[in-house]
């Protein structure tokens, strides 16, 4: 198998465990560094979502027919809380977030946690080898879909995946919205255990199943308790 196929095949493994993704960024000095060196990551066959600084220094996430992740990994991220404010500017229709081939929404933040050493997959293995992250358990904060904001359910496509909606996609568009989570009592909530000790935190977007376009926006991510900014790292033109 020639390197290119092999890389095609790692992100075709590494697609259907996700499922759950740039131009350099022109970043003012309001901007917190985390968000100009993190990585992207696009999923075969699919138009990626594009990140940008907005004129304001927030994050933009712009999804025509498409979808991409922009991730870094943390250290330390599951004994901390996560805060961060966001807005939803262009929205799509709201659809059911749990059946696959529906789960189309204009913003999520996921917390990606490394396997334990006897779950790692083949899909794991070959797409480490290109630099991307081995991923187990993922919770995924939603704004989107057609359930009220608390609801909680498992992502259609990988079953160590909790989806938790924390604003539905009936929630006015162009007004920032707070938000704070408890990393560890979530995980704990959804998977019955202690997380793992590092994780990564990843931004998407994700129209391409029924297309449209959204915009949306985040802003103001840190970790609690104590606070702590975000390392810069990652993200490649």
């Amino acid at each position: 198998m020639t390197p290119r196929a092999l890389r095609r095949s790692a992100l075709t493994l590494m697609a259907a465990a996700i499922a759950v993704a740039a131009p350099a960024l022109a970043a003012p000095s309001t901007v917190p560094p985390a968000f100009e060196d993190w990585e992207l990551l696009e999923l075969p066959d699919k138009d990626p979502a594009e990140f940008k600084i907005s004129e304001t220094g927030s994050l933009q996430i712009e999804a025509e027919n498409a979808v991409a992740f922009l991730y870094a990994q943390i250290e330390g991220a599951p004994s901390k809380r996560l805060a961060w404010r966001w807005r939803v500017d262009q929205n799509i229709p709201a659809t059911d977030l749990s059946r696959s081939g529906k789960d189309d929404r204009p913003l999520a933040l996921h917390i990606w946690f490394p396997p334990k050493p006897e779950d790692v997959t083949l899909g794991n293995r070959l797409g480490s080898l290109f630099g991307y992250p081995m991923i187990g358990q993922v919770l995924t904060y939603v704004w989107g879909g057609t359930a009220e904001r608390g609801a909680k359910m498992s992502n259609p496509h990988f079953e160590n995946s909790k989806l938790i909606v924390l604003r539905s996609g009936s929630t006015p568009t162009g007004i920032w919205f707070s938000e704070e989570i408890d990393i560890t009592a979530d995980y704990q909530m959804a998977f019955g255990s202690p997380p793992p000790g590092k994780a990564y935190i990843a931004i998407s977007a994700d129209t391409d199943d029924a297309g449209g376009t959204s915009v949306a926006q985040l802003d103001d991510l840190k970790l609690l308790e104590p606070e702590t900014p975000l390392p810069a790292r990652g993200f490649k033109p």
